[in-house]
């Protein structure tokens, strides 16, 4: 009688910690859940303490808000031009994506930058996939950071190969440097 009284309490401990555990994971499986409002930010516009709009944002946005400086147009452009040209040294890299590339030239609409004349056409070819004027598009915007000085380094020189822009997709953005390649060789040309 004895072996089965200890019996029945140890089974019973038993399917109490499993059951104690399985209702654990399950609370906690439902608490760790994002409700579908919650998923993207909101941009919340406030005026005096009060809120009039709430809207999603996207990723881009939240990178590159409504106030973003001129400056920081120009340098982005310029580092996503380095996916597209070989050129000598390159400082800045940001992958270009759709996403980016409609962000940036929304802003530029929206804002009233100095170089918009460059800026918008740029942007529009590149919306459309044409990156056949990239050389031309890098160096001008490359003379305006080296202040008129032609001769500074990293003039782009042409377009590069689908093999050497997927070479540089890979060693900037990928996370894995290509074989043979050191920091101290990122802002080389390739």
């Amino acid at each position: 009688m004895k072996r089965k009284t200890k019996s029945a309490v140890a089974i019973i401990a038993i399917a109490a910690i499993i059951g104690g555990a399985f209702s654990y994971f399950k609370f906690t499986e439902q608490v760790e859940k994002p409700t579908p409002e919650e998923e993207k930010p909101k941009a919340v516009v406030e005026v005096d303490g009060e809120i009039l709009e709430s809207k999603p944002v996207t990723k881009e946005e939240l990178l590159y808000p409504d106030d973003l400086t001129e400056q920081k147009v120009s340098e982005i452009i310029h580092s996503m031009s380095h996916q597209k040209v070989q050129s000598g040294a390159q400082w800045g890299h940001e992958q270009i994506t759709q996403e980016k590339v409609d962000r940036l030239l929304a802003l530029c609409k929206m804002n009233d930058y100095e170089h918009n004349d460059l800026y918008i056409p740029i942007l529009e070819r590149w919306s459309k996939g044409d990156f056949s004027n990239a050389v031309d598009d890098h160096n001008k915007v490359w003379i305006m950071h080296q202040n008129g000085n032609e001769n500074a380094p990293g003039r782009a020189t042409n377009l590069s190969t689908p093999e050497e822009e997927g070479y540089y997709i890979k060693e900037y953005f990928s996370g894995n440097k290509p074989d043979n390649q050191n920091e101290m060789n990122s802002g080389a040309q390739r």
